[in-house]
């Protein structure tokens, strides 16, 4: 088990310690015994993913652990500026969480590679090329050996998990968000397939997790859902055929986080809701059809596809009774503003739900036990960091 699975394990032994026995469950599990134990406030930071605002740990981010006890963390290329500065981030962050609330944090970024790249170039990052590059050289061994190389990179600054691969078809080479900027790995799911599948195996043998993105497909959208709200109009067997087969392949072979998209699929969910909010999509398709039964991770719910349904303190409710686990809130507007306050809106919008019993503890319960299972598991981003050596070392 890697360092941040080693201090979760202590962490839930101690909170299984505090429970009387007779509050136990019957199937008691070490996960479900500390997701029993623990208190409201600590279980809705579990399914928080939030942005910090700097370079090293201070005020705000003392603030969101602190305080809103938040339980995971996103980076930003506000975060980066080297290797060794990303390093001791991540390692105090991860002192603070564990002082805090006991439990180690999951850290991601953006690490697709070509324009998606927040460990980039003039933080002295290695320069990674774009998914569409990848792909084009239909070489899955090269794609494992990028996935590798990604995860190392990540790995040795003490980020345990990458918002890649993108799983879109590129069908719609003038999408604005994913086939103009090259971020897909092909124009078929089998071109996809055979890139996004080795990139995972390779993130995976560096020991970092991926999260699979926009389900369940951003590839033939018109709009940018950073922006608006991008509608789909195809039938359910063309998606099924195209958009819906990268992520049922990926999932297969074992991907540890979807992201669904801020995108309307009429032939999925007539009511006309994205994919972020549906019902219908998340639990119906992506849980009961196709098995998935990793962490459903949000895309940004500051973004305008999500935010002219909502703003994050209703989205964020509305998400999980779909059947999203982690809400993520970088807390930047799309002109690219920060809204510090974003943060404690969804956080504040979480507690009320659950404490009016809008929202069940019993679905609270059901997401903080994935999420404490995906970091319990061995393959998690060390929080101590690897090797530095590993960033543009020679033979990358």
């Amino acid at each position: 088990t890697q360092p941040a699975g080693r201090a979760l394990v202590l962490a839930v032994a101690l909170l299984t310690s505090l429970i009387p026995q007779s509050a136990l469950p019957q199937e008691a599990t070490p996960v479900a015994d500390a997701v029993a134990g623990m208190p409201l406030e600590v279980k809705i930071g579990q399914m928080i993913l939030a942005g910090v605002q700097d370079e090293t740990v201070g005020e705000d981010s003392r603030h969101i652990i602190d305080d809103l006890h938040i339980g995971n963390i996103i980076l930003m290329g506000r975060n980066f500026d080297s290797p060794e500065q990303v390093l001791r981030l991540t390692q105090d962050l991860q002192d603070l969480a564990m002082g805090a609330n006991s439990v180690p944090l999951l850290i991601g970024t953006d690490q697709e590679g070509g324009l998606v790249q927040r460990a980039n170039y003039y933080a002295g990052f290695t320069p990674m090329p774009p998914a569409q590059l990848v792909g084009s050289a239909e070489d899955s061994a090269l794609a494992e050996q990028y996935g590798q190389m990604v995860g190392e990179e990540l790995s040795a600054v003490g980020i345990s998990f990458d918002f890649a691969p993108v799983l879109d078809v590129n069908d719609n080479p003038t999408n604005p968000v994913i086939g103009a900027l090259g971020r897909s790995f092909g124009t078929t799911p089998e071109l996809v397939e055979e890139s996004a599948l080795p990139f995972i195996a390779g993130l995976h043998a560096a020991g970092v997790m991926a999260a699979g993105k926009h389900f369940p497909g951003h590839g033939s959208t018109t709009t940018d859902s950073h922006k608006a709200l991008p509608f789909v109009d195809k039938d359910r067997a063309a998606l099924d055929a195209v958009d819906i087969a990268p992520f049922r392949a990926a999932i297969e072979t074992g991907i540890d986080m979807i992201m669904p998209a801020h995108v309307v699929y009429r032939a999925l969910d007539p009511s006309e809701l994205p994919a972020t909010l549906s019902e219908p999509i998340l639990t119906g398709l992506l849980r009961e059809e196709l098995g998935f039964t990793g962490v459903i991770v949000t895309d940004d719910l500051g973004m305008e596809g999500i935010m002219q349904i909502a703003p994050p303190e209703e989205s964020g409710v509305r998400a999980v009774l779909a059947g999203a686990d982690m809400l993520t809130c970088v807390r930047m507007t799309t002109a690219g503003s920060c809204q510090p306050e974003m943060i404690e809106q969804l956080h504040e919008g979480l507690m009320k739900a659950a404490t009016d019993g809008r929202l069940p503890m019993t679905r609270i319960d059901e997401s903080v036990r994935r999420i404490l299972d995906l970091k319990m598991q061995d393959g998690v981003g060390p929080a101590t960091g690897g090797d530095l050596d590993t960033i543009q070392s020679p033979e990358h």
